[in-house]
C-alpha cells in the first residue's frame, strides 16, 4: 500500500507540473514531464517494483502497478487523442499489457525477481 500512495504522489506531482507547464508555454518542460509521465503509465509495474522497500513483496507490486496502467494508459490515450475518444484509448492498454507481459516472461530468461 506504502508504494501505491508513493507512485501516486508522484504521478500527481508529475501532473500538476506538466499542466503548470502547459499553461505558462515552458513547453520543453510540458514534453519532458508527459514523456516521464507516459514512461511511468506504460511501466507501471517496474515503478513500483522500484519504489517497493521490501523485495518479498516485488510480485505484488509488480501485479499492483500492472492493474493500475490499465486506467492510466486509457487516460493517457483520451490526452494523446486531443482530449477526445479515439483509438488510442484502446491501443495504450494493450501496449501497456504486451510491455508488462513482456517485462514479466522476458525473451532471455531474466524475470527481474518476479518467479
Amino acid at each position: 500500500m506504502d508504494t501505491m500512495i508513493r507512485y501516486t504522489l508522484l504521478y500527481a506531482l508529475l501532473f500538476l507540473s506538466h499542466i503548470f507547464f502547459a499553461a505558462n508555454d515552458m513547453m520543453i518542460l510540458f514534453r519532458i514531464v508527459a514523456i516521464v509521465i507516459t514512461f511511468m503509465t506504460f511501466f507501471a509495474g517496474l515503478m513500483f517494483v522500484f519504489l517497493e522497500k521490501d523485495d518479498s513483496r516485488f510480485v505484488d507490486s509488480y501485479h499492483h502497478g500492472f492493474l493500475f496502467s490499465i486506467p492510466l494508459s486509457i487516460g493517457l490515450g483520451w490526452a494523446y487523442g486531443d482530449m477526445g475518444v479515439t483509438i488510442l484509448m484502446l491501443m495504450f492498454p494493450i501496449i501497456s499489457v504486451v510491455l508488462h507481459f513482456v517485462v514479466r516472461k522476458s525473451f532471455i530468461g531474466h524475470t527481474y525477481g518476479l518467479k
